[in-house]
Parts: C-alpha cells; structure tokens; sequence
C-alpha cells in the first residue's frame, strides 16, 4: 500500500520572496502612475497658461489698435497714459445701435448718441488679493477685471514717429506703436522641478531680463509689438 503525503505549505523563505516581488512591483506600477499623473497636471497647467497669455494678448492688440480713433474729432479720443506699466487710452464708439439709453434721456438709439467715448486701461493687479499678480483690463471707471491670471511681469514701450523706443515718452501724441512683453507662470508649482531660467522681455537689450526666480512654476514669455493704427483717426 502506498502512503500519500499530505500536501504542503509555502515555505517562510517563499512567502518572503513572494511579498518582496509584490512590493517591488506596486512601488514601480505606482511610481510610473504617479510620474503619469504629475505629467499630465503639468501638462494641462502649461496649455492653460498659454491659453489665458494668448487670449489677452488678441485682446490687447484689438484694443490697442483702435486707440486715440476719432473719426468726426468730437470726442477727445487719445493715449492717456504711457508708462513701462501701465497703458490707458480712449476711442470712438457707435452709441446708436447698442440698445442703451446713453445719454439718459429716454430715446434709446438716437442719432445724437452716435459717438460715444470709452476710456481702456491695462496694467497688473492683484485679483482676489492671493499674492499673484493678473493683467487687469479697466473700463472707464469700473473695477478692473483679470483677462490672464498668474502674470509674473509686463513691460510696456513705446515706439515713437522717429521710429525710435521708449518706455517714458513725454509726447503721447508721438506714440505709433506699442511693445509689450508678458510673462506668465503655472498655477502650481511642479515637483521635482526647479525653474531657473532668464527671460529676456526686451528684443533690443540682452541685459535687461527677469528671473531667475528658482522656484518650481513653469513661465512662458510672450512679446508683441501692435501699431496704434487709428491714432488720429
């Protein structure tokens, strides 16, 4: 008669084995989801900062461009401030067709209301007083109002009818152009990620830069130059 052996366990040695290649494995699968998942915050952080920057530069350069317009010379539209931050100027607008009342007398869209005058103003704030500074759009006398969030810096300047540059000028009736740099920075700061680059916002003058800021923000520059095409008009 033939005895049967009884079946028999795992060893001590091959449980540990065992759970040592469990561990190895779930650290590497949650190493590489956790590398995935900080790539993708990362990556939609950065698309949502060039976003916010593009945005406002098209509605700057559509602002910009209608700058001091006055096409009957009735309003007064001109540049009213130029500094290296901050741009405010005024333009024409047909008051006729906007459904308003504009000059209060009950009769909406009259032909008297034809040319109205709106006052435009752009510089850094700080919505929400969080401690970051946003490009702010003001109109007339409102509040102003972040059309791209998270801005680090801007400088603005100015070319003149000589074709020369200037972040002071004293003539504002001299002012065709503006130049403008933007540099926008990630909501979040990334792990593992220490930004130490320079960014040079003037074209014209290597030295003048910002940064290095040492940190874990990702920026991008942006730097456009829009001519004031209805100054005078």
């Amino acid at each position: 008669m033939t005895m049967q052996r009884e079946p028999q366990g795992f060893t001590l040695l091959e449980i540990l084995v065992a759970m040592a290649i469990s561990i190895i494995l779930i650290s590497a699968a949650y190493f590489f989801y956790n590398y995935q998942l900080q790539a993708r915050i990362t990556q939609e952080r950065v698309t949502d900062m060039q976003q916010n920057l593009r945005a406002a530069m098209l509605l700057m350069e559509d602002d910009i461009r209608m700058a001091g317009y006055d096409p009957n010379g009735t309003t007064g539209a001109a540049i009213t401030v130029a500094t290296a931050s901050q741009f405010s100027f005024s333009y024409s607008l047909d008051g006729d067709a906007n459904g308003t009342d504009d000059d209060g007398d009950g009769t909406v869209d009259e032909a008297d209301e034809a040319l109205l005058t709106e006052t435009i103003s752009y510089a850094l704030f700080d919505e929400g007083s969080n401690g970051s500074t946003d490009l702010g759009r003001t109109v007339d006398t409102g509040s102003a109002v972040a059309v791209s969030e998270n801005v680090e810096a801007m400088a603005l300047t100015y070319m003149l009818e000589d074709g020369s540059f200037t972040e002071t000028p004293t003539d504002l009736t001299q002012i065709v152009a503006v130049r403008f740099a933007i540099l926008a920075r990630t909501r979040g700061e990334e792990q593992g990620f220490t930004n130490n680059a320079t960014y040079s916002y003037d074209p014209t003058d290597t030295s003048k830069v910002w940064g290095p800021y040492n940190d874990g923000h990702r920026r991008r520059l942006l730097r456009h130059m829009v001519r004031c095409r209805n100054r005078g008009i």
